[in-house]
């Protein structure tokens, strides 16, 4: 297993030219653009652009490949990237308001950063907006490490609310 990650590793950087300099995993992912991955997206940094992409769950049971539903949608696979001087702000809101946004119950911009009590009570994501307006919302891994390495990037001109 280890051999196949680090020659995904390797196809990535020979695919983008440079080396990772940063990866981590969404565990959940959403746009406000009506995508949402339930079983998230790989995150990495090369050459200062973040690529962000998914793959094809297969369902399993304890280990043993099961027949997927026959009604099920085929995977459509979703790959993009993003530069860090397009980021206009990261803030953490409630997961389920996020969830809201994706579906196209609610505007971006009407979703505020988590409360104190919130933060407590609640599961949050990271909410990445862009220049443009394209919102993103990251269930990630270590979110702070990834304000840290977006905010460094960009030598702290982007607004973590």
């Amino acid at each position: 297993m280890e051999d196949e990650a680090k020659k995904f590793i390797e196809e990535l950087e020979e695919r983008h030219g440079g080396k990772v300099k940063y990866r981590t995993f969404s565990t959940w992912f959403a746009t406000n653009h009506g995508i949402i991955r339930e079983f998230g997206v790989f995150i990495y940094e090369i050459n200062g652009v973040f690529y962000y992409e998914d793959f094809e769950r297969k369902p399993s049971l304890f280990g043993f490949s099961i027949k997927p539903r026959k009604k099920q949608a085929p995977f459509v696979k979703l790959e993009g990237s993003f530069t860090p001087d397009s980021v206009a702000s990261i803030s953490r809101v409630v997961k389920s308001q996020a969830v809201a946004c994706a579906e196209g119950y609610r505007s971006q911009e009407s979703l505020a950063p988590a409360g104190s009590l919130q933060k407590i009570f609640s599961s949050l994501v990271n909410r990445v907006v862009l220049k443009d307006g394209t919102t993103f919302f990251l269930e990630l891994l270590n979110p702070k490490e990834f304000e840290q390495i977006v905010r460094e990037a960009t030598g702290g001109s982007v607004q973590s609310l």
